[in-house]
């Protein structure tokens, strides 16, 4: 009797429960399945969330309906050793379901999401300084599955950690998808009901991502649908109801960052209260503080609210990166300051040396900056930015170097200067490490005049073109003359040498 009692128990367990880890490192994922309510709407008609605990420590977390009566609750955890949960729901299946789980340390290059730090800069979570070094492709994940991969392959052999990536079908990067994000067909609908395949595509491809340790920069809205399918056509109720479902689907992968919209000032009948009430959700509702931002076509959000995390930036100004910084007293991207490409305005056709010449600038003036591509194609209009594939430009190559620079920094690179003679500019770190980058200027020499007294630094010369670093073989100090090549985009880094 009692084994039959105890098998009977266990199918009755195995009729909700289906999945969970006993161990999950620090800041992944630890992921509940449970069988529950399939009849209806349960997107709409179930509400699902669970507390996670430990000691004092304690998060609310919103689950999701996956289809075919699964749902989800997906959980972040930061700190290590045992948490607990409990789940609370209006189906009986779904309610009171307990257990708990080991979180562990956390793996070789998981540094934990990233966030701000020290006012401009950005960290992450276990102090690691992160120098955004991003790129475009709005439209990627929505395209066939060799165009996918061949993306994913550009990415992992590119210097990019950072992808501005859309949410919502981008019409000018196609308009024949095999999946969409809703239930119906043409213009017709439900956005009451999720496709949940296409958010399980977004989701494998957040995690590809962050193998190659790539920021996700999704943007949730955009202006691109173009009359197309009408999905910025949702009311104001479906369209939390949007935004409810992705911050619980994508809000514990640690790689995310959410945009309200891409270009939000082409959408004229969204307004400033609109905007300010997409931020409060995710201000409130996601229990990882993931960066916020919004991005810009001509006019300018006030990115001075305390709901956004950082300035994210559609202008060519470079040289205003300090302006902004002591303007809205955040982190400034310039996510948009024109692409690499061939196309039919100035926006779209830089060549490669403008996009890596403007990058190590705004780098030095204490901003950081986010690539396109836009060579355009016979059969599908610009390339990259919209659709992703293979990279075609030269800066895409020629970027390597500054990652390399980027990733020897020994903490937050601050701005310095310029020289009166207006042909270099510096940054460093307190008085260990010195980067000067001499532009468009061919300097033969330069005379180290504005070091510290008394110090030595090792140098090596940077041809940020060809991708060289050379090692210097004497140690230079204040006063002592560095022999330059005499060509342009050249840069130096200083590096103290211990005493």
């Amino acid at each position: 009797m009692r084994i039959g009692t105890l098998i009977i128990y266990i199918l009755f367990l195995s009729s909700f429960y289906l999945r969970a880890q006993s161990k999950v490192e620090k800041w992944d994922v630890f992921e509940l399945r449970l069988k529950g309510k399939r009849e209806g709407n349960p997107f709409v008609e179930v509400d699902l969330t669970a507390k996670f605990y430990q000691g004092r420590d304690t998060l609310k977390i919103s689950g999701f309906y996956d289809g075919d009566g699964i749902y989800k609750l997906r959980f972040m955890p930061y700190k290590e050793g045992n948490w607990q949960y409990l789940t609370a729901s209006n189906d009986s299946k779904l309610h009171q379901q307990k257990g708990t789980f080991e979180c562990i340390q956390a793996k070789k290059g998981n540094h934990g999401p990233v966030m701000v730090k020290d006012t401009f800069y950005l960290a992450y979570s276990d102090g690691k300084p992160f120098y955004p070094l991003g790129t475009t492709a709005y439209g990627w994940i929505q395209q066939n599955k060799e165009t996918r991969e061949r993306t994913l392959e550009s990415l992992k052999k590119s210097p990019f950690n950072k992808i501005r990536v859309a949410l919502l079908p981008h019409a000018p990067s196609g308009t024949n998808y095999d999946l969409y994000p809703f239930e119906g067909d043409g213009k017709d609908w439900n956005f009451s009901r999720f496709n949940v395949a296409y958010f399980a595509r977004y989701e494998h491809y957040i995690k590809e991502m962050q193998k190659l340790g790539i920021q996700v920069d999704l943007f949730v809205f955009h202006p691109y649908d173009k009359g197309v399918w009408g999905f910025d056509a949702m009311n104001k109720e479906e369209q939390y109801l949007f935004l409810k479902y992705v911050n619980a689907r994508f809000g514990a992968f640690r790689n995310i960052w959410w945009s309200m919209a891409n270009e939000f000032d082409l959408m004229p009948e969204r307004t400033t209260e609109d905007w300010d009430g997409y931020f409060r959700f995710f201000q409130e509702n996601d229990p990882y503080s993931h960066l916020r931002s919004i991005h810009n076509a001509a006019n300018w959000y006030d990115h001075s609210k305390q709901w956004v995390t950082h300035v994210s930036a559609q202008s060519e100004a470079w040289w205003k990166s300090s302006a902004l910084r002591d303007t809205f007293k955040k982190p400034v991207i310039f996510d948009e300051f024109c692409y690499e490409g061939n196309g039919d305005n100035r926006t779209v056709a830089l060549n490669g040396d403008m996009i890596r010449h403007r990058f190590w600038l705004m780098t030095i003036l204490g901003a950081y900056a986010t690539h396109g591509e836009a060579f355009k194609q016979k059969d599908t209009g610009y390339q990259f930015f919209r659709q992703g594939g293979t990279f075609k430009g030269s800066s895409a190559k020629e970027l390597h170097v500054l990652k390399k620079v980027l990733d020897g920094i020994p903490g937050h690179l601050k701005p310095l200067g310029t020289d009166w003679r207006l042909n270099w500019i510096r940054a460093g770190v307190d008085e260990h490490y010195f980067l000067y980058y001499f532009g468009e200027y061919q300097n033969n020499s330069w005379t180290f005049m504005e070091l510290p007294e008394n110090l030595k630094y090792q140098v090596d010369i940077i041809d940020t073109k060809n991708g060289t670093i050379v090692r210097q073989e004497n140690t230079l100090g204040k006063g002592d003359t560095l022999a330059l090549p005499g060509k342009p985009y050249m840069a130096a880094v200083l590096q103290l040498v211990a005493q």
